[in-house]
């Protein structure tokens, strides 16, 4: 369960990331998840970071039709579920396997987003020069960037009012 659990939060940190491209199968997949919010916490030139996955055991994306009476696509191969990069909103775990919700912007597919299903034996996640990080580490980069995010908000917000 801790697999999942790890999944699960990775995926819900780097919300709003994306993932931009992929390589390997389904024994050892390494995604690239372009999320510079986070990324350029670790080092300001930092834009991405790089999610691999051992022993996959399940990995599909049920698409959400566009326009929505088309038929709903399950893509199962690795070069159809990548093909559009795909916008990380949220992640929760269903069923013991993980269910990321995904947005997709590109016009020439017939779909604009879907739920990337994930279970695997071994999560892990590094930065842009191939540090591991722990799930910890990069959930307080994602506290800090949030808390400061935050705070800017509500000294704006001041800022108006003494205005």
């Amino acid at each position: 369960m801790t697999a999942t659990n790890n999944i699960r939060d990775i995926f819900s940190i780097l919300h709003d990331g994306a993932i931009s491209s992929w390589k390997g199968d389904k024994s050892f997949l390494t995604l690239t998840v372009d999320c510079q919010y986070l990324a350029e916490l670790i080092d300001k030139s930092f834009d991405r970071f790089y999610v691999e996955l051992l022993k996959v055991d399940k990995l599909f994306l049920e698409t959400w039709p566009n326009p929505f009476d088309l038929p709903v696509q399950t893509l199962t191969k690795l070069n159809d579920i990548f093909k559009a990069e795909l916008e990380l909103l949220s992640a929760e775990i269903k069923d013991g396997k993980v269910e990321i919700a995904c947005n997709q912007h590109d016009i020439d597919f017939n779909y604009c987003g879907g739920t990337l299903t994930i279970s695997c034996e071994t999560i892990k996640i590094y930065d842009q020069d191939k540090n591991e990080l722990t799930v910890k580490q990069i959930n307080i980069l994602s506290n800090k960037y949030w808390n400061n995010a935050s705070d800017q908000l509500e000294q704006d917000i001041n800022q108006r009012n003494l205005k």
